[in-house]
């Protein structure tokens, strides 16, 4: 590039998941390539950013890939020499051999190469930068996020065009939109600190000292680093930061929009286009990630980078993801009431490792006492017929339940491509609203569900068979809670969508519907917070309680000794209620909140809570962070203690600085 030699490389096909671009693509200078399906979208299977810069001032995450082309069944020339599996022959009849189609970021990456080789070819001396900023400067906006498409799909016409007439002064700020992936648009009003991304200024010529300025109501949540930026020819950075703080009313919920822009007197020199919604705290998935297999010729480690579509319809109703365990790590996490007292759902998707008998216990007492159980299934291997789940565990775990995993296996279709099943394949589905609009799923590798109705009011939704002998997916309730069970973890999973939705099925719908069953209608609780300084002191407990018919919420606080130390419940910002008391000693403090709505549900939490002696040597904040527990349970509170006054924050997520590498890929940040 240094040599004016336009460099043009693939995004690369490990999408849809975030930071999973890798080198080549993460160099700056270069144009980064993402594959589209025509101009509807960007194909799942595509490489998405950020990236993690450590050479640009300042350092941060930062957009990547820079423009999308086409890379589904791409047209191309055929060499004599390889695979007829992998590069199928395409229209014999008129070509002979010569040609095949395939798909990639490597069959989009020579459409833009060619792009740029017309715009070098016409446009004499031109110089990198200069092709990269004009046809990302006229690329079309396919309505993907940024980390996903870039600028969008190249146009190479209306890139000549600007050069012919812009004198070739071009200047553009990416992301195209903020706030990008993987950190959703829904804000959740309690407050949201989000890491810092970069806003990389791509300019063909010097402009010098520019001013960053914001309009529109989203100002207020929105800062930048610096408030001047000195624009150079070629690349400079400036920070940016999505916050909303701490202490927001119910009141602030809404859509929130606007402009950061790029100005030099009064001249806007370029903008991007800020929006997101301020969402109420509308409950908490919990996905079991401790008994997937880590190592060995059987890791398989899905996570929820996996759902990107799931997590976001559930971040639309304010819910949020968290995630149980880590198969990684050599500290083993158990299921019980204390560890999953923060979920109003809990996830089980194709877990590999046996659940102890008393972490099936713990579940089973989850749903009882109000909680939502979402179970995917899986599949047995062609070759040895033996299960690639915890075949045991799972039936074990659904028994309660009036559904069991049946040791038949479903969806194996083409390499690489599941079946589709229901109405329109001698199949059958209920009425039911989590099948509004869902006739037809698609499947890859999953198995079918016997269903009892004689237990749990266990239910079949969709069937394989039009006769209702073998569900693929299944509903059953428990005591205050509620379970959904479903063939395979595929039906989830991004990068099968567009399979699913050009086979015609379903999954799409069944998602969005999904996200719609299991957002709690009951009171949630988001955090539950004592605060305490010196001996003498006042103390305080408060409570985040959520619920759009919210009508009324108690305390009690009982110290050591059994001393009642409860006073008046105090409601401020609709949702924050605390009760205060005179701080005298360490021990036992025993916390106990109860919210009802006006529809009779309710959330009973208690807790107790261990004060060390000592504590008040310092000012200390106890927090007990995401302690919701199901309509009526009791468990052990998770307790952090920090060294600082004031009510904690989550902590932002920390990368490691190399010396060696200009770029890093840190895991996704999943609330």
């Amino acid at each position: 590039m240094d040599d004016g030699i336009s460099v043009v490389v693939a995004a690369g096909n490990s999408g849809p998941a975030a930071f999973s671009i890798n080198s080549p693509g993460v160099i700056e200078e270069a144009i980064t390539v993402g594959a589209s399906y025509g101009g509807s979208g960007v194909i799942a299977f595509s490489s998405v950013g950020p990236v993690y810069r450590t050479v640009s001032d300042p350092e941060g995450y930062v957009v990547k890939p820079d423009l999308v082309a086409p890379g589904y069944l791409v047209v191309s020339g055929r060499g004599s020499g390889v695979s007829l599996f992998e590069y199928s022959i395409y229209n014999s009849s008129q070509f002979g051999m010569n040609y095949t189609r395939w798909s990639g970021t490597s069959a989009s990456t020579p459409i833009i190469a060619g792009l740029v080789a017309l715009l070098h070819q016409k446009h004499l001396l031109l110089t990198p930068v200069e092709a990269k900023a004009a046809l990302m400067k006229t690329a079309t906006d396919i309505g993907a996020d940024s980390m996903s498409q870039g600028w969008g799909l190249a146009n190479v016409s209306l890139a000549s065009y600007l050069l012919t007439n812009s004198s070739r002064d071009i200047t553009l700020m990416t992301p195209r939109s903020f706030p990008t992936l993987p950190w959703s648009s829904q804000v959740i009003i309690v407050g949201d600190d989000r890491p810092p991304q970069n806003v990389t200024v791509i300019s063909t010529q010097p402009i010098g000292l520019v001013n960053i300025s914001t309009s529109g109501n989203m100002s207020q949540f929105i800062e930048t680093n610096v408030n001047q930026l000195n624009v150079v020819s070629g690349y400079s950075h400036f920070g940016i930061a999505l916050e909303v703080p701490w202490g927001m009313p119910l009141s602030a919920a809404g859509f929130y929009s606007g402009y950061l822009n790029l100005t030099q007197g009064e001249e806007i020199i370029s903008s991007i286009e800020i929006g997101f919604t301020v969402t109420l705290f509308g409950g908490r998935m919990m996905v079991d990630m401790e008994h997937h297999t880590a190592s060995g010729a059987d890791a398989d480690i899905d996570d929820p980078s996996y759902y990107g579509y799931f997590t976001e319809y559930l971040r639309e109703s304010g819910m949020v993801v968290s995630e149980f365990g880590n198969p990684e790590d050599l500290t083993r996490s158990y299921i019980d009431l204390s560890t999953i007292s923060s979920a109003d759902v809990f996830t089980i998707m194709d877990t590999e490792t046996t659940y102890s008998d008393g972490e099936i216990a713990a579940l089973h007492d989850f749903v009882e006492n109000g909680g939502t159980l979402l179970v995917f299934s899986e599949t047995f291997s062609e070759d040895t017929g033996e299960p690639t789940f915890a075949f045991d565990s799972y039936n074990q775990i659904l028994q309660p339940f009036g559904i069991q995993i049946e040791e038949r296996s479903i969806g194996f279709g083409p390499p690489g491509f599941g079946l589709v099943y229901g109405m329109n394949y001698s199949g059958y589905v209920e009425t039911d609203p989590l099948m509004d609009g869902v006739n037809n799923l698609y499947v890859i590798q999953g198995s079918t569900l016997h269903v009892n109705p004689s237990v749990s009011n266990a239910r079949g939704l969709l069937w394989e068979d039009s006769e209702r002998t073998h569900a693929i997916v299944a509903t059953a309730e428990y005591g205050n809670g509620q379970v959904f069970v479903i063939s395979d973890g595929s039906t989830l999973y991004d990068d099968i969508l567009y399979d699913a939705i050009n086979s015609g099925a379903d999954n799409i719908r069944l998602l969005r519907n999904l996200a719609g069953a299991i957002t709690p209608e009951s009171p949630r609780i988001f955090d539950v917070v004592l605060e305490f300084g010196e001996f003498g002191d006042p103390a305080n407990v408060t409570a985040f309680v959520f619920d759009s018919d919210l009508d009324s919420v108690s305390m009690s606080v009982i110290g050591p000794s059994g001393t009642n130390l409860t006073g008046i419940v105090t409601e401020e910002l609709g949702y924050s209620f605390s009760t205060s008391f005179t701080f005298n000693s360490g021990g036992f403090y025993s916390i106990r909140v109860v919210a009802s709505d006006s529809s009779g549900n309710s959330r009973i939490y208690e807790r107790v809570v261990l004060v060390p002696v000592d504590a008040a040597d310092d000012i200390f904040v106890l927090s007990l962070i995401y302690t919701l527990l199901g309509v009526v349970g009791i468990g052990l509170a998770y307790v952090l203690i920090t060294r600082r006054s004031g009510r904690p924050k989550p902590p932002k997520q920390h990368v490691e600085e190399t010396q060696d590498d200009e770029w890093e890929l840190p895991p996704p940040s999943i609330e």
